[in-house]
């Protein structure tokens, strides 16, 4: 689905901890972190965050098997947002997704080490012009309205970013999302606000945590977020 796999998290879980046998726990615990502890009323939420190998994080498995049992009347819209993952050297990456406990909806966080060049190229990857709107499948049987635009007046974050917004209308039921994806040196970084509330109020969430989460990185890991 269009949904960044960092908003899952808020639905599947996750471990406060890497798995010890992961080789990029180390790494992972030092990004984990240099997550952002609050932001505003949103605050961590440590049982609910985790962090290791990109590919071995519990968040990004079941966004797979999400994916899997998903069918989209434009098959090209798979992951639309989020088709940066599939480049390669992200998979085994070091990665951390922390979620955070805010009254007005879910925030989620996704920051991931990569190479300068890597990193450049995951911000460049966009959806197709064909993914403004399409409809998903689920494996229950139910099915979902996507509609997709950017965020143009949303200010640029760490070294460069792209904002946009989804709107997904299930039944009756009606959420939004808004989502920013920056790039900090070597670091990665993809902020999510998911819910009912207002769009002004997201975007607002959005850029001042996408800051704060920046400031965060270059207090706790100084030099090492340029690399």
């Amino acid at each position: 689905m269009v949904v960044p796999v960092a908003v899952l998290l808020s639905a599947c879980g996750g471990g406060a901890a890497g798995q010890p046998a992961d080789p990029g726990a180390e790494a992972a615990e030092a990004l984990h972190e240099a997550q952002p502890l609050h932001v505003r009323d949103a605050t961590f939420a440590a049982e609910s965050s985790e962090y290791g190998t990109y590919s071995e994080l519990a968040t990004v498995r079941h966004s797979e098997q999400v994916r899997a049992a998903t069918e989209l009347d434009k098959p090209e819209c798979l992951d639309a947002a989020n088709q940066w993952s599939g480049l390669d050297g992200v998979r085994d990456s070091p990665a951390s997704v922390a979620a955070y406990e805010w009254p007005e909806g879910a925030v989620t966080h996704m920051l991931v080490r990569l190479d300068g060049a890597t990193a450049a190229e995951a911000l460049s990857t966009t959806p197709p012009r064909s993914c403004d709107e399409y409809t998903a499948t689920h494996g229950d049987g139910t099915s979902s309205e996507y509609s997709v635009r950017d965020l143009e007046d949303v200010p640029r974050i760490g070294d460069e970013s792209r904002a946009f917004a989804v709107e997904v209308e299930s039944g009756d039921d009606r959420n939004r999302m808004v989502s920013l994806m920056y790039r900090n040196g070597g670091l990665v970084g993809s902020t999510s606000v998911l819910g009912d509330g207002e769009l002004e109020d997201y975007e607002t969430m959005l850029v001042e945590f996408s800051e704060a989460a920046v400031d965060r990185q270059r207090q706790m890991l100084g030099q090492e977020a340029d690399r």
